[in-house]
């Protein structure tokens, strides 16, 4: 069947365009309402793109949100890039439709001549896979339609590839948030961290956490944990005295005593919550649970010493460095990091203090993460406010305490870097055993456990023949050519000619294999019997 020729627009008889006419034509284009539907959809792929370019960038590296338990992260890049795919097909249908009446048009100058049924071919490239492929091939890629075919192609593969655009790593998420909420909306500590904290104020002895090792003898990786450290340091102190020998002793945070000669006091004893001094600067970087002020006064004839402190407390990282020998746990700690930074939560998220700049020597898992929320952090040091704050003082030797906590901590007074290190141990205790950590397989550190087992140790003693005797192994030949000693073949007689006359003859008799100086092996009496 011969091919029809087909000339749509212009006609034969129409004019040639000259470029004022290309120039208007293409200002009418942008113009023509016949178009107006391509534009939006065009509006409606920048839009899509830049709200997924957005929404990436804003949560790359960061921890997957979850708006509720049926909207997440991946259901929102579904959905944006779904609107980009039904888009971008809708404009690729009307451009590659377009395609074919540009195909037949008259101004169209090539070597192909159109067909009738070339309008199927595009109307079937602008819908499908196959239509698609069998344009790009029929066009030899010489038409502007084949982009619009190679799109169409590509556009298929955009929702199996949109899930691929992100990838979940499993990144261990330490976080601590031990506190609850009445009905008012006011936060408190639970009953297991003000117990800990008691604990830790009061307590001569704050143990560690039990390690498990069944064999008695195991080993693990150098592991870091969110803790809390503390310190305490001696602190300046000015003096002014008045004419009447009144002394106030002021500390730069400003807890101070006041000494008289007419007081009954013969000691004082404060303290007081603080916002940090050059002592303990009160800095951002750090996650503060606590700072507090300690001053002591004797104020009697034979003794007038003035002492003042300033203590912290803060959430640190600490990795330990444990194993178990024989039954017996050694512990100690390899390393402490400090520096945090706030972050603002989102509508869905806490504000938090997170770890950062973890250096390597902590052996954190790559990328962890290591976070207190500030709501933790604030009732915290609430808690810890209430109860640094009281006086003790002594009149005619009998001492009165506003609380036992003020009286546990004068008593430990003389050793405050101990005490210190008590109630950060005992609030350490209790962040590892009800902090959270997310997900649970990648944050493991497994260690090795070892039994004392029975080991062979040979004695080789038949080394000492090994010099002297050959390989022979299995070998019956050798045998044939070994002779027997005169003395011993004597006592044969006629023990081959009965059953098991020769073993009753010379089986019991001790022998030795020698080698004569003629290189003969003779089974011999042992020579040194």
């Amino acid at each position: 069947m011969s091919s029809r020729r087909v000339r749509i627009w212009p006609s034969e008889s129409g004019n040639k365009s000259s470029i004022s006419d290309v120039e208007s034509d293409i200002a009418s284009l942008v113009s023509d309402e016949r178009w107006q539907e391509e534009y939006a959809y065009c509006l409606v792929c920048v839009a899509a793109a830049a709200v997924l370019v957005a929404l990436l960038g804003a949560f790359n590296g960061k921890a997957e949100p979850s708006w509720s338990t049926e909207v997440r992260l991946t259901t929102v890049l579904i959905a944006i890039m779904s609107v980009y795919r039904l888009a971008l097909k809708a404009i690729m249908e009307s451009c590659v439709s377009q395609g074919a009446w540009i195909w037949v048009s008259g101004f169209r100058k090539g070597k192909t001549e159109a067909k009738l049924e070339d309008f199927k071919m595009f109307d079937e490239a602008s819908r499908g896979l196959y239509g698609a492929l069998v344009l790009l091939w029929r066009m030899k890629a010489s038409h502007l339609s084949c982009v619009g075919s190679l799109i169409t192609i590509l556009i298929l593969g955009f929702e199996t590839f949109s899930s691929q655009m992100v990838t979940y790593t499993d990144i261990p998420t330490v976080s601590w948030n031990n506190i609850t909420s009445n009905s008012y909306g006011e936060t408190s500590l639970m009953l297991s961290t003000k117990a800990a904290i008691y604990d830790g104020i009061i307590a001569a002895t704050v143990l560690d956490i039990p390690v498990s090792c069944e064999t008695a003898n195991c080993t693990w990786p150098i592991f870091p944990s969110l803790a809390v450290c503390g310190s305490c340091a001696e602190s300046t102190f000015t003096t002014s005295c008045d004419s009447d020998n009144a002394c106030n002793y002021s500390m730069p945070s400003g807890t101070s005593i006041l000494s008289t000669t007419s007081a009954l006091f013969e000691y004082y004893f404060t303290i007081a919550p603080s916002n940090g001094s050059s002592t303990f600067l009160n800095t951002s970087s750090k996650a503060i649970i606590s700072i507090f002020d300690i001053m002591a006064s004797a104020n009697t004839s034979r003794d007038d010493t003035v002492r003042a402190y300033q203590c912290e407390l803060w959430f640190c990282l600490q990795s330990y460095n444990v194993t178990v020998v024989n039954g017996v746990v050694n512990r100690s700690i390899a390393a402490e990091w400090s520096k945090t930074e706030f972050v603002p939560g989102g509508s869905a998220d806490l504000d938090e203090y997170v770890f950062r700049d973890i250096p390597p020597q902590m052996n954190a898992k790559e990328h962890a993460r290591y976070s207190v929320p500030s709501d933790s952090l604030r009732a915290l040091r609430t808690f810890m406010d209430n109860l640094t704050l009281g006086n003790a003082w002594q009149v005619a030797g009998a001492i009165s305490y506003d609380s036992d906590w003020i009286q546990a901590i004068e008593v430990a007074s003389g050793d405050l870097s101990g005490w210190i290190s008590r109630l950060a141990l005992s609030l350490t205790n209790e962040i590892r055993l009800t902090g959270t950590v997310q997900p649970d397989g990648n944050s493991e550190y497994r260690g090795t456990a070892y039994i004392m087992a029975p080991h062979l140790q040979v004695n080789w003693y038949w080394r000492t023949a090994h010099d002297q005797v050959c390989a022979w192994k299995t070998d019956s030949l050798p045998m044939l050519f070994c002779h027997v000693s005169e003395t011993i073949h004597a006592q044969v007689r006629d023990g081959m000619d009965v059953p098991k006359g020769l073993n009753r003859r010379v089986g019991r008799i001790e022998v030795e294999l020698i080698r004569g100086d003629n290189g003969e092996w003779v089974f011999t009496e042992p020579r040194n019997h």
